[in-house]
């Protein structure tokens, strides 16, 4: 039998020859490097008892739930309960007391950044913000070897729910709430994380380097009941496969190694309990037989609280049953020896379904590399932490994801003058912390707006104002309006928006307002600059710091008094500098809102992303909203006659200091590719080099079935022109994208197809802008 050895580094290298020698000869064959993964894990089963086939299906954030675990297994913990030489002495200890030897799999969150002290990049909504995907896959490609090299081989990402309700707090944690964005953004990262399905060695292993992605959070965790965490999601199965499903099935397709289900319902049923979506959807329809299933915290013991059972140990048999596999403890234990038998014995569960369970654990194990260095010595990869290169990838990200969302009279880009002497507004823009978002490595290093005016060596005067999460102070309002009123002041930069206390998880809210005194203090400002003189007031410019999308007031009465708008979210620990660069020219701002904004707490869910606003026929009475550009008529409510179909600002909206014109557009079906081809010409019409997201739409023929939306973002190119150059553009849509759900009423099966017919191609810069359109007949 050729065996091929991975020596571990130093004074372990002979053990490890030895003991690896020794096990062969032993007969065990599952340390026999050669195999496939499948073929190893086949032979190591069999051998292990209950308990240590459980311990592999216990995941630890808290190691003093499980003293003891060394000698009947661990399989997951948090790879920051150990310091690198800890990690190295735990795993010394498991190999030696336990009697398979089998290592534990240390797990990170990796939404937007590795281990303590590694570079922290934009948030997702950030990222989905850029419209660029290769970017997307060379961040995740970044963060994934900062999660290797600090010792981990299972990256908690991406998280590919789509956040539909911007009342739900987690709004930052997704790149968008339009599903086929989502999807291309999926497949991005899993390359990213594990590496293309194509770069795979035979066998099923990752290649060096890599590490799992367990996607979050499985399925439909984007719009929950009032925007509450862990609400269930009040939609029919059509909705939940048109909608929700598509991104999974993306990263599905680039080889995904496993899930986190959401917190709540779907159909009514708990996700952590939910057979049809475990079993007969993730790992049968979406054909990933070995996806892991690893519990978000407690969540298996939180079936109690659902009213779903009645104790920890039934709770257990209906994880398993489900087709769970770990039990993520964070204080609540369901996955005991003593549950266990208790379930057993009650045929709550059975041996089979937990041999299943360990087998996909002992899978995820082998495919890494762990069983053959777990010490990680020979497959961590050479990168330093927070290197120059990784800081010029995070500066890169953040400026392609800021959105300028309103440039009145070209306030910006602020001219050199307008430098010289600037009020600075806002706790947000000297808040390293608010900045980075949640999920964020300890010990960055994190550049804000006030050190990067610090750093510019700009002249400027720093004032609280207010603080997101705290009420009005007056004091601290008199000093900001003395500050953006003081003789001399060329600019006003106010950075308001929310912080980690008003926007995160368990953070949801009832309005969309800006939060605490933020709302006083931008009305006092806008009041007090009125006072000046209309030709000495300088410019006000508002830097937009907010993890879901925003509104101004009734009426969003406040937008009228700044002069531009610059959305910023959570753009990593280079944010300050991009903003800067952003605000004075440096850099053009290409980025592009990946979900709509509603005018109005109050019309969320009325349409949106998917552009399902409720039309209600061809007719218009005093009550009704006048026909758009397609002839469609909509219910508006009293208050907005505009309707639903007037946003706030549009998907896809994003403003630039340059122009862009888009021509000479085709479009034709490929039946051998099936895949519909669109090629348009874009020029950069303007006076600066800048980006834009070309955007393709289309509109489905009439088809009698399931209804769907009534226009479809289909994908989407960025293009960066140097002022007055073109490029001609390709933009293939496959058919995973163009397909829909169908479901036939006899059998009750789902499937998917592409409607035949004429199908109407839109490009533009914005789902608002897309007037360049030409027909293309799929067949």
């Amino acid at each position: 039998l050729k065996l091929q050895f991975l020596y571990l580094i130093g004074p372990l290298r002979l053990m490890a020859h030895l003991i690896l020698a020794a096990a062969l000869a032993a007969g065990r064959p599952w340390e026999d490097v050669s195999l496939p993964v499948a073929a190893r894990v086949a032979a190591l089963i069999p051998h292990m008892s209950h308990d240590e086939l459980l311990s592999q299906c216990r995941g630890l954030e808290n190691l003093s739930l499980f003293p003891g675990y060394e000698k009947p297994g661990l399989g997951f913990a948090n790879v920051k309960l150990f310091t690198r030489a800890e990690q190295v002495a735990m795993q010394a200890k498991v190999l030696k007391e336990g009697r398979w030897r089998i290592p534990v799999a240390l797990f990170q969150e990796a939404l937007h950044g590795g281990c303590t002290g590694s570079t922290v990049y934009p948030m997702p909504v950030n990222l989905g913000a850029s419209f660029n995907v290769s970017l997307v896959e060379e961040v995740y490609d970044a963060v994934g070897l900062q999660t290797r090299a600090c010792g981990a081989v299972m990256a908690f990402g991406p998280v590919i729910n789509m956040f539909k309700d911007p009342r739900f707090g987690r709004h930052s944690e997704g790149f968008s709430s339009n599903p086929t964005l989502t999807s291309l953004y999926a497949t991005a990262a899993a390359h990213g994380l594990q590496g293309a399905l194509k770069d795979r060695p035979k066998g099923g292993y990752l290649p060096p380097w890599r590490v799992g992605a367990l996607a979050k959070h499985f399925l439909g965790y984007g719009r929950p009941d009032g925007g509450l965490n862990g609400a269930q999601l009040s939609a029919n199965e059509a909705i939940v496969r048109t909608e929700y499903l598509p991104p999974w099935r993306a990263f599905a397709a680039a080889g995904g190694f496993g899930v986190m289900p959401s917190h709540q319902a779907v159909l009514g049923v708990p996700m952590h309990a939910n057979k049809y979506f475990l079993r007969d959807v993730l790992r049968g329809e979406l054909n990933l037989p070995n996806a892991l299933t690893l519990s978000d915290c407690n969540d298996i013991s939180a079936l109690q609280s659902f009213g779903q059972v009645r104790n920890a140990s039934d709770a257990l048999g209906a994880g398993l049953e489900a087709g769970m596999d770990v039990d993520l403890q964070c204080g609540k234990v369901s996955f005991s020896p003593e549950n266990l038998a208790d379930a057993l014995a009650r045929n709550k569960t059975s041996a089979a379904r937990l041999r299943e369970a360990a087998a996909r654990v002992l899978h995820f194990k082998f495919a890494t590399g762990l069983f053959d260095d777990p010490y990680l010595n020979k497959t961590v990869p050479p990168v330093k932490p927070d290197a120059p290169a990784q800081r010029a990838l995070a500066r890169r990200a953040a400026t392609e994801s800021l959105v300028l969302l309103q440039n009145t009279n070209a306030a910006l880009p602020l001219p050199p003058a307008a430098t010289r002497d600037v009020a600075l507004i806002g706790h947000l823009a000297d808040s390293g912390v608010d900045q980075l978002g949640p999920y964020t490595s300890l010990g960055a290093k994190v550049t804000t707006l006030e050190a990067a005016l610090g750093d510019a060596g700009v002249q400027y005067r720093y004032a609280v104002g207010a603080v997101p999460s705290a009420a009005a102070n007056q004091t601290q309002i008199d000093e900001a309006v003395a500050a953006a009123t003081a003789p001399g002041t060329t600019a006003v930069v106010l950075m308001l928006g929310d912080d980690l206390r008003t926007c995160g998880e368990w953070k949801d809210r009832s309005s969309l307002d800006l939060p605490g005194g933020q709302y006083a203090l931008l009305d006092a400002v806008i009041a007090a600059r009125k006072a000046v003189d209309a030709s000495a007031r300088p410019p006000l410019v508002l830097v937009l710091a907010s993890g879901r999308p925003a509104t101004f007031g009734p009426a969003n009465a406040q937008l009228g008094g700044v002069d531009a708008v610059l959305w910023s979210g959570r753009p990593g620990e280079e944010g300050g500098s991009a903003i800067w660069d952003v605000l004075t020219g440096a850099a053009n701002p290409s980025g592009h809102l990946p979900s709509q904004w509603a005018k109005a707490v109050g019309h969320v869910g009325s349409g949106g992303d998917t552009f399902e606003a409720p039309v209600v026929g061809k007719w218009v009475d005093n009550r009704k909203s006048p026909p758009d550009a397609d002839g469609r008529v909509y219910d508006s409510y009293l208050e907005d006659p505009a309707g639903v179909a007037s946003p706030l600002f549009a998907f896809g909206h994003g403003l630039s200091y340059t122009s862009f014109a888009f021509e000479s557009l085709t479009a034709a079906y490929s039946a051998a590719a099936t895949e519909l081809v669109v090629s348009f010409t874009v020029t950069n019409t303007g006076a600066a080099d800048g980006a834009v997201a070309a955007q393709v739409y289309v509109v489905d023929p009439p088809h009698l079935g399931l209804v769907k939306a009534w226009k479809r973002f289909v994908g989407v190119a960025k293009v960066h022109l140097a002022k007055g150059a073109s490029q001609q553009v390709t933009v293939r849509v496959g058919y995973d994208v163009l397909a829909v759900p169908t479901h036939d009423w006899t059998t009750r099966a789902w499937g998917r197809a592409i409607t035949p017919g004429a199908y109407n191609v839109r490009v533009g810069a914005s789902a608002a802008t897309d007037s360049l359109n030409v027909n293309a007949t799929m067949p």
